[in-house]
């Protein structure tokens, strides 16, 4: 039974209500519909016996974190697997008792514990682990555990581990999108390292699982990254900004809210770089200078106003309007009346005015 806040409750009440005067629904279909929902309400116990398990947790884990090196080194181990099978355990019966909350929150502390105890027995029995296997290891349980459990907060963990794990093989470069002539990899190392690909194919399993919106878009995030980092390599910056560029407009046509957002998003950034005749360094594109920009800018601009067209307001009219914005300041701020800068602001709301206007009539 999912839960809504009371104002949501009311609101529907009252629709309710509406519909059986208008005789759309009876009082018993009102009621059957009304039972399907639950109010949240503040929960005082609940919350103290959250925070008083994590504070004794805290105290627990203090403790034995300063008895530690008096204890044996297989006591020690025993205690790391006593404690993910009693976060388990608690896990268990917390999911059982209809508390799902607290039910994610030992898992995610189980998870956790797994993640710490691979390395502090790693270390204690002096077995030689890289920190790139010791994130490898814990990821690939992470991600076992969100596929058999369909736990949200289980593919967030396994996101954030997963990235750093991309980071520390150097499979994504943050600084990947390389503007300058530098030497470039063999196009067959674009697939390198094999278990890059791996791992997100095996968060977006994950994913097909759980069904979360963020962690959508965290995984398109990811995939984008490690793509734009093994384009880069193999073909450069300018041609990793162009396909990046088009994938977004490809995906601003999904029919999926999250992902046509997210390549919105994704055609507008690489798309108004590449307005600027610096981001086009490839010899091939030298004596088409004066032409790019400007098609790139028109391609733009045609695919944010489809999209406003469509209902993208937002993201549709701050992009379109940047791009505007762009050649203002790039072209004619200092040249011309200052007061143009309203009247383009002005034209920018218009014309967004009319589409919209449009779509609604239409």
């Amino acid at each position: 039974m999912p839960d809504i806040r009371k104002k949501y409750m009311d609101f529907l009440s009252g629709e309710a209500e509406y519909w059986q005067e208008e005789e759309i629904i009876t009082e018993e279909q009102a009621e059957q519909i009304l039972a399907l929902y639950d109010v949240k309400r503040f929960n005082l116990n609940r919350i103290l016996f959250i925070a008083g398990a994590v504070l004794l947790g805290l105290g627990l884990v203090s403790f034995i974190a300063s008895q530690w090196h008096l204890l044996n080194r297989f006591l020690r181990v025993l205690i790391i697997i006593g404690a993910y099978g009693a976060s388990l355990t608690a896990y268990y019966f917390a999911k059982h008792s209809e508390q799902p909350r607290l039910a994610q929150s030992f898992l995610l502390l189980a998870s956790v514990i797994f993640g710490a105890g691979i390395y502090l027995t790693t270390r204690m029995f002096d077995y030689p682990i890289t920190f790139a296997a010791w994130l490898g290891c814990w990821v690939i349980w992470t991600i076992l555990t969100a596929i058999i459990t369909r736990d949200t907060w289980q593919l967030y963990l396994s996101q954030v581990i997963g990235l750093l794990y991309l980071n520390v093989i150097d499979a994504v470069d943050i600084f990947a999108l390389q503007f300058v002539n530098l030497p470039r990899e063999e196009l067959s190392r674009f697939f390198f390292p094999v278990n890059a690909f791996i791992l997100v194919a095996a968060l977006w399993c994950a994913w097909f699982l759980v069904r979360d919106r963020v962690t959508l878009s965290v995984n398109i995030l990811i995939t984008v990254l490690l793509l734009a980092s093994r384009m880069s390599m193999c073909l450069g910056g300018t041609w990793t900004l162009v396909i990046l560029a088009v994938i977004g407009a490809l995906m601003s046509f999904t029919r999926h809210h999250d992902t046509e957002i997210f390549g919105l998003l994704m055609l507008g950034l690489f798309g108004l770089l590449l307005t600027w005749a610096e981001f086009w360094h490839d010899d091939i594109f030298a004596p088409y200078l004066s032409y790019l920009p400007v098609i790139t800018a028109l391609f733009v601009a045609v695919i944010m106003l489809a999209n406003i067209y469509r209902g993208h307001y937002i993201t549709g009219i701050t992009f379109f309007a940047m791009l505007l914005i762009r050649y203002f300041f790039d072209n004619f701020f200092g040249y011309i009346p200052k007061a143009w800068g309203f009247s383009l602001t002005g034209i920018i709301f218009v014309v967004a005015g009319g589409i919209i206007s449009l779509r609604k009539s239409g």
